[in-house]
């Protein structure tokens, strides 16, 4: 795999390394990265911190577990640590693995680094009397003003421990209006001594005005066979377990080490796969109630409804695979007796209008549409498999 397969930098970072290149080294390259998978990243932004040419702002976007928060954490472990000296007077590298400063960061109890989302603690929440100007509570969708100004506060302050301080906007898509507003001026106006960093699915999900100001790194999926090999040596899964995750994963190394550590995410999964089954070939009262319970969660849980839209999309694609009778590059490859079943019964044409039938869907339930109606309209326009021509649901 190519760097320019995992990762698509923004093209002002080229220009900037490139003006950087008679500058001088600075600082010692980087080693000791948790991101994987991604080296024209990590690559790049070590030779952005050996010449002193890092942005104040950066963007990093890919889809849900490509690396996107982790890339983060080790760019704040990058910026506040210090290459170690050896008895010869020399420092060959600043290593994130042997830093005290990043060991702090990466166990979240560094004073300067703050990861905000939506359910990150405000000020308010501690005060005997709730409320806030904009009506916002506990179990929050979105990163309110709120956050945005509690941020400005702190970075008006030097660092205590560290180089920086990193303030991670962990699903900046999620910020709202108001905040995307009051976050401009601190844009605009950086400190030296303050790092910010976005993550967002896409650059198209946040304003031009945000977007424009910092910038941008892409990630793409990672090569199966990486995923396979970090896993192994890594994270110490055996080797048919690491082909299992490596393949369900799809380019996302962050899903295959959560499932491997928790096993009730790949149960999950394989559950997804009957229970799409049994939609499909289910009547609209069952459709129905799908839709209201799912709808239901949506409030409780919004990422877990976005993750099921994800796992619709996986499940289709592996449905037209098998509709062409490609089996070996299925993803679902345990479950290809029953997918085979459904791919038989349906035309092209209706496996291309479900695809885009949860597509419209997910972009429906990202922009906060009503859940439960958005769900009814996506189980009338999905196709009807008669059950007795799927014998594997038979049991």
């Amino acid at each position: 795999m190519t760097e320019a397969d995992s990762v698509s930098i923004d093209t002002r970072e080229d220009d900037a390394q490139s003006a950087s290149e008679s500058s001088g080294t600075t600082r010692p390259p980087i080693v000791g990265w948790k991101t994987f998978g991604h080296p024209g990243a990590t690559n790049l932004l070590s030779k952005s911190s050996e010449t002193g040419r890092l942005a104040h702002a950066y963007l990093i976007t890919g889809p849900e577990k490509i690396g996107k928060r982790t890339l983060a954490i080790d760019m704040a472990c990058m910026v506040n640590s210090e290459p170690v000296v050896d008895m010869f007077g020399a420092a060959p590298n600043i290593d994130l693995n042997a830093s005290q400063q990043a060991e702090r960061i990466r166990r979240g109890v560094h004073s300067d680094v703050e990861v905000i989302d939506p359910n990150t603690e405000l000020e308010i929440d501690n005060r005997p009397t709730r409320g806030s100007e904009d009506g916002e509570e506990r179990g929050r969708q979105t990163i309110s003003i709120l956050h945005v100004r509690q941020m400005i506060r702190q970075s008006a302050t030097k660092p205590f421990e560290g180089s920086k301080k990193v303030f991670i906007f962990d699903g900046a898509h999620r910020m709202v209006e108001a905040a995307s507003i009051a976050f401009l001026k601190t844009l605009e106006e950086p400190s030296d001594d303050v790092l910010i960093i976005l993550t967002a699915p896409n650059a198209d999900l946040l304003p031009q005005t945000v977007v424009s100001r910092c910038q941008t790194i892409e990630l793409r999926p990672v090569d199966t066979e990486v995923i396979k090999v970090e896993l192994i040596e890594q994270f110490g899964a055996d080797e048919e377990q690491a082909r299992q995750l490596s393949r369900l994963a799809r380019g996302c190394p962050g899903w295959a080490i959560e499932a491997m550590n928790d096993p009730t995410i790949l149960d999950a999964h394989n559950q997804a796969v009957l229970r799409f089954a049994e939609i499909i070939t289910g009547n609209v009262e069952e459709r129905f109630r799908y839709a209201r319970q799912t709808g239901n969660q949506f409030w409780r849980d919004r990422l877990a409804v976005l993750a099921e839209m994800q796992r619709w999309l996986e499940w289709w694609r592996d449905v037209a695979i098998m509709r062409h009778k490609l089996g070996e590059i299925v993803t679902n490859v345990e479950w290809t007796d029953l997918l085979s079943e459904i791919a038989g019964e349906l035309k092209e044409d209706q496996i291309a209008a479900a695809v885009t039938a949860v597509q419209s869907a997910l972009v429906a339930l990202e922009a906060n549409a009503v859940p439960q109606l958005t769900l009814e309209v996506l189980m009338l326009d999905l196709p009807w498999v008669d059950p007795v021509k799927v014998p594997s649901l038979g049991g």
